[in-house]
């Protein structure tokens, strides 16, 4: 077969030995626009998206103000203009994150929200819960679901298995297995008030209990879905001896165990999403001590290499391309004809050190900080439009 020629004036691009993805999508990203630009802008988390290869960034909404409102949303999507990658919505699940009086789903839907989510303010009530999952099947978006029973964690910011390497407050790991439990029931009575099954999705999973209850779920022929991040694939609580706060998030690292689980759980289902839940905050906010750092991480720009190695190559693009755009109905993800031309080429040979202080984003919290990882993205096309390239924002 012979070569094909570029079309005229059309700059070729060689991608010899390199992987040609689908544009990366994030369903769990915190741009802290508007309200915590200290922390991170819309500027800088997409072109923190660009160079680790995502082309879509779904926007968490614990934002100053919260978005929570139709014209909240109409706010954000129009400060994401001119954005280095697409940046879609996902509404608050309460008004003002109080937990108290739900929001407008279908009006956020329509102001064009991709979901709604109780992320960082858990519902910890059943009917609560049984609420919001028949106003989502009713809107027809998927809810995103924080599992956690605060009753349990107790305000803890380590797992207990870091009792050994560090003097922190602990958080219970039942607490997260316990909230997926009630919101497993509350589905239920959801699906049958409403007469079809809504869409759930659970947020950033960490535990082998959790894995566990998602593999009972998956048995039946319902909508639930779920995601995990890099961090709980590869690391465990002694992490947090060797980071400090750069290891801190919430739910925390787990034990060896859940952490081997997790990862088995993203290679064979019912884990079928990557989602970093990149969290950034300023170096100050988290040079405050384990105890009073904020909870979060950086993890757009070291997506890529860490879920590489966690579950191989394929897996990795798959769980971070055709099936979050599939979960969530959006046209993206996939290379055909006729869809946008986001395009992702990952170099699975490359090795690099990681420096924080070059970070796109501000955030510099990062638990591989001074660490060597293998494969790393070289370009990135949004919409045909080449955005970085070698490590260079274009």
């Amino acid at each position: 077969m012979g070569r094909l020629a570029p079309a005229p004036g059309v700059e070729e691009f060689d991608a010899t030995g390199k992987v040609v993805a689908p544009g990366l999508i994030d369903l769990h990203v915190h741009l802290r626009e508007p309200g915590f630009e200290h922390k991170e802008t819309i500027a800088t988390g997409t072109r923190a998206a660009v160079m680790g290869g995502f082309t879509t960034v779904c926007a968490m909404p614990n934002t100053r103000p919260v978005i929570d409102r139709p014209e909240r949303v109409a706010d954000l999507l129009a400060r994401a203009e001119g954005a280095a990658c697409r940046v879609l919505a996902i509404g608050a699940a309460t008004l003002d994150h109080e937990n108290e009086e739900f929001t407008d789903f279908a009006a956020l839907k329509a102001a064009g929200c991709v979901a709604v989510t109780d992320d960082a303010f858990p519902l910890q009530r059943m009917d609560q819960m049984v609420e919001a999952l028949m106003q989502a099947g009713r809107a027809d978006l998927p809810f995103i679901a924080h599992c956690e029973l605060k009753g349990l964690s107790r305000g803890g910011v380590v797992d207990r298995s870091a009792e050994g390497f560090v003097d922190a407050p602990v958080q219970e790991t039942l607490a997260e297995a316990a909230s997926l439990r009630l919101w497993s029931a509350a589905y239920e009575r959801a699906a049958a008030r409403i007469g079809r099954p809504p869409r759930l999705h659970i947020a950033h999973v960490s535990t082998r209990a959790t894995c566990g209850l998602l593999t009972v779920l998956w048995r039946t022929p319902a909508l639930v879905t779920a995601e995990s991040a890099p961090h709980y694939l590869t690391l465990s609580s002694e992490a947090v001896a060797r980071c400090g706060a750069d290891a801190k998030m919430n739910p925390p690292l787990r034990s060896p165990s859940d952490a081997a689980a997790v990862r088995s759980a993203v290679a064979d289902g019912p884990l079928w999403v990557i989602a970093t839940d990149h969290a950034p905050h300023s170096p100050e906010e988290k040079a405050a001590g384990l105890v009073e750092a904020p909870f979060g991480i950086v993890g757009l720009e070291t997506a890529v290499p860490v879920a590489m190695h966690a579950v191989g190559m394929a897996r990795a693009v798959a769980a971070m391309t055709a099936l979050p755009a599939g979960f969530f109905g959006l046209r993206a993800g996939r290379l055909e004809l006729c869809r946008r031309a986001d395009v992702t080429v990952i170099d699975p040979d490359a090795r690099w050190q990681v420096d924080p202080s070059r970070f796109e984003s501000k955030g510099r919290s990062s638990p591989w900080a001074g660490q060597w990882l293998q494969g790393r993205v070289c370009a990135t096309f949004v919409d045909g439009n080449l955005r970085m390239r070698d490590g260079v924002i274009l």
